[in-house]
């Protein structure tokens, strides 16, 4: 299942990205139709290969292994995403970027919240809701913005800084809530994850310069990477020992090595391993995800559908807007300029998915709903994908 998995996932990546739009929406389809695929055609039925036999539970994408596979995607994902955030740029727009990044953050998920709350949704759910909206996926604007010869400009700088900003507070706040089970283990994750930030981020000062030139030292071929790979996973390993969730670890296993004059050596290799094998691994697991109960959805799950489809774009564009909008102007932007960091933060990709796989992973929101919410997040994703490159024209339009 693994190989076709990987075909499907690249085959219909590389047919979207000809589209000139993310490979990961075809790897994502990749998924919800090799689950389609499995239910409607495999179901019940039994395969002879030699002395073999392969029934439908072999077939299925939840294997532990298939798994396993997927959840390693996911720290790839986040640990590519580390390595990529540049401290430099925060310093260079930090002030005006975390501003603009918290409006962003705390305007859409209360505003998720609560919707989700309004149309009869449990709390648990109406809270994955607002998380989804939180973090922003700026590939495509980052493309658009470069097309437009602006990604240097004021606006470029300040809307990757807040990009990135709002990133780290969606996964704080995925792990937080993840943790909750009462007020008091709230407040015990708020001081676990404090604690792991200093610990490592004393251990990466004082010792991680020394632990990455055994990379130099040992003469053996991509040593430096197998060490890095080591430290992503012995941070995911002890932030998920804190309870805080492995991805946790493995961004800021990324964020340390990110900054190390060495880490340009492995950062392609890094790439190759994650978006070669386990990262559409894992974007495929997510499209699976759809079938997962096993039955094909009935009238009142696809009215589901559209309802929470619906309040996500209302509110993922406007909230955004609004959110990132109104900081950018408090802090000193031009109404135009405020328009086009508002509507440049509006794509979600990524993090909004891994904070639903994660949910759902995690059983923090019961199977019953699970499917509902993870389609609606991915039509999100792709309508945003899509709708953003046109919106960001448009106001860029009378520049000079």
């Amino acid at each position: 299942m693994l190989a076709v998995a990987l075909i499907f996932a690249r085959g219909l990546g590389f047919l979207i990205n000809k589209l000139k739009q993310p490979a990961v929406i075809g790897e994502i389809i990749a998924g919800i139709i090799l689950g389609l695929i499995i239910i409607l055609f495999f179901s019940g039925q039994k395969f002879y290969f030699s002395n073999y036999v392969i029934t439908p539970p072999e077939l299925s994408f939840h294997s532990p292994e298939f798994n396993l596979l997927a959840e390693i995607g996911i720290l790839f994902l986040l640990f590519v995403s580390g390595l990529e955030t540049s401290i430099s740029r925060l310093k260079k727009t930090g002030k005006t970027s975390t501003i603009i990044a918290i409006g962003g953050v705390l305007i859409p998920l209360l505003l998720g919240f609560f919707s989700g709350l309004l149309i009869g949704l449990p709390i648990a759910e109406s809270i994955v809701i607002g998380l989804v909206l939180t973090a922003t996926s700026v590939g495509v604007t980052v493309r658009t913005l470069m097309d437009l010869n602006v990604l240097d400009s004021k606006v470029g700088a300040t809307v990757l800084g807040a990009a990135v900003i709002d990133d780290i507070i969606g996964i704080i706040l995925l792990a937080l809530v993840l943790g909750i089970e009462s007020i008091n283990e709230a407040l015990i994750i708020v001081v676990k994850i404090a604690i792991f930030f200093l610990v490592f981020l004393y251990f990466a000062l004082k010792l991680i310069d020394k632990v990455l030139d055994l990379g130099e030292k040992i003469h053996l071929p991509k040593a430096f990477l197998s060490i890095s790979i080591a430290i992503l996973l012995i941070y995911s390993f002890f932030a998920e020992k804190a309870g805080i969730s492995g991805i946790i670890g493995a961004f800021i296993a990324g964020i340390l090595i990110g900054t190390n004059v060495r880490s340009s050596k492995i950062e392609d290799d890094i790439k190759a391993i994650g978006y070669g094998f386990f990262i559409p691994i894992f974007f495929v697991w997510t499209g699976t995800l759809l079938w997962e109960k096993g039955t094909m959805w009935d009238i009142n799950s696809i009215s589901l559908i559209l309802i929470l489809t619906t309040v996500l774009l209302v509110i993922g564009i406007t909230g955004k807007i609004i959110g990132c909008g109104l900081s950018a102007k408090i802090s000193g932007m031009s109404n135009m300029e405020s328009i086009q960091i508002g509507v440049a933060m509006i794509p979600r990709m990524e993090l909004a998915l891994i904070i639903v796989a994660a949910a759902i992973n995690n059983d923090f929101i019961p199977k019953d709903f699970a499917q509902e919410i993870l389609a609606a997040t991915i039509l999100l994703t792709i309508i945003t994908t899509l709708l953003t490159p046109i919106l960001i024209k448009a106001t860029f339009k009378n520049n000079n």
